[in-house]
């Protein structure tokens, strides 16, 4: 029998409004019923409610099977392969924690696998090191991001993706930093993953995410969270 696999997302959208008003609901709505996940959603995550990434994922681990596969996953991203179940599979014999891109020869006080900080703490774009591939902004216009070659060994990955097996984290206990909201997570459950002896790794899975990126105050202000 095929492994069960799940997605996990959050999304400030009701849950009617999240099959057609979200690039991810529409890209698992257009896939054949067999081949989609069991979607674990967390919808209307807005205003003085919202929780953090790190604690609403975790919640899910906690309330998904022991075992199977699950992919945490942005609602603005656009998964193209029907058959990204069997591409996880081949992923997870080689990885612990795959994505989408991600960075090598990372530092320890680096906050992100594209961006490291000066001694201002200001954002410099990384050059060497980085694994992946992405299409951004539109599903049916291709904009490549190649940042490196892939499959590869990582030490951090993009957030926008991040799958792993539930037995792998209840067997380890791996889990999201909740003060982590909205930036850090990812760095940071790759840091405890390979603190557990776990390996992250890319995998070249066909998607295009809505946006290229925002180093806004949030994310300045959780890279000096994460340093600390």
């Amino acid at each position: 029998m095929p492994t069960p696999w799940y997605a996990v997302s959050v999304t400030r959208s009701h849950a009617s409004e999240f099959d057609r008003g979200t690039l991810l609901g529409r890209s698992l709505s257009q896939m054949p019923p067999a081949l989609r996940p069991q979607l674990h959603l967390r919808s209307e995550n807005r205003g003085p409610a919202a929780v953090g990434l790190g604690e609403a994922y975790n919640a899910a681990i906690a309330a998904l099977p022991e075992t199977g596969i699950v992919l945490f996953v942005h609602d603005d991203l656009f998964i193209h392969d029907w058959f990204i179940a069997e591409r996880l599979e081949e992923a997870l014999l080689r990885f612990d924690l795959v994505g989408l891109a991600g960075g090598r020869g990372v530092t320890a006080e680096q906050p992100g696998w594209l961006h490291r900080l000066d001694g201002e703490g200001r954002p410099l774009r990384q050059s060497e090191g980085l694994s992946g591939m992405i299409n951004t902004l539109d599903p049916l216009q291709p904009q490549l991001l190649q940042f490196g070659p892939t499959p590869a060994v990582c030490d951090l990955l993009d957030g926008v993706f991040l799958a792993a097996r539930l037995d792998t984290l209840r067997r380890t206990g791996l889990r999201f930093d909740p003060q982590f909201r909205f930036h850090g997570y990812d760095s940071d459950v790759c840091r405890s993953a390979l603190a557990l002896g776990l390996v992250p790794g890319t995998w070249p899975i066909s998607c295009t995410h809505g946006q290229t990126g925002n180093l806004d105050a949030d994310w300045q202000a959780a890279a000096a969270a994460y340093r600390a």
